[in-house]
């Protein structure tokens, strides 16, 4: 059951690391999207327009990735906290179809095994 935990661990970490960088990339296409548009048309309003909404959703992105990193990072240390965590999280990733929810499956039949209560209670 350990080698499971370590590949549901890991599998948090890419997911969300995705997110993270989807994030980060947003903010950055759009901050760049701003500048440049307030230097083609010389008024500033566009620009923080474009920039605002860059930084809201780069910024939501963002806030669903790190979570998932700490999960991930929880799992692979085997800490007491990350299996309500990690039970939490699976149940969330159902409603995310179709990668999600296969996380989430694998996520709740792993944390609920008995053998890995035992290994993340250590």
């Amino acid at each position: 059951m350990e080698v499971h935990i370590k590949i549901l661990a890991w599998l948090h970490i890419i997911f969300n690391a995705i997110y993270a960088v989807l994030g980060i990339s947003i903010f950055l296409l759009f901050l760049f999207f701003g500048l440049g548009t307030s230097a083609l048309i010389r008024n500033i309003v566009p620009a923080f327009l474009v920039s605002g909404m860059g930084a809201f959703f780069g910024f939501f992105f963002l806030i669903f990735g790190l979570p998932g990193l700490v999960l991930g990072y929880g799992l692979l240390t085997e800490r007491g906290w990350s299996r309500a965590l990690g039970i939490v999280f699976s149940l969330f990733d159902l409603l995310n179809f179709p990668m999600g929810t296969i996380l989430g499956i694998y996520g709740l039949i792993v944390l609920f095994n008995e053998e890995s209560s035992l290994i993340l209670s250590r």
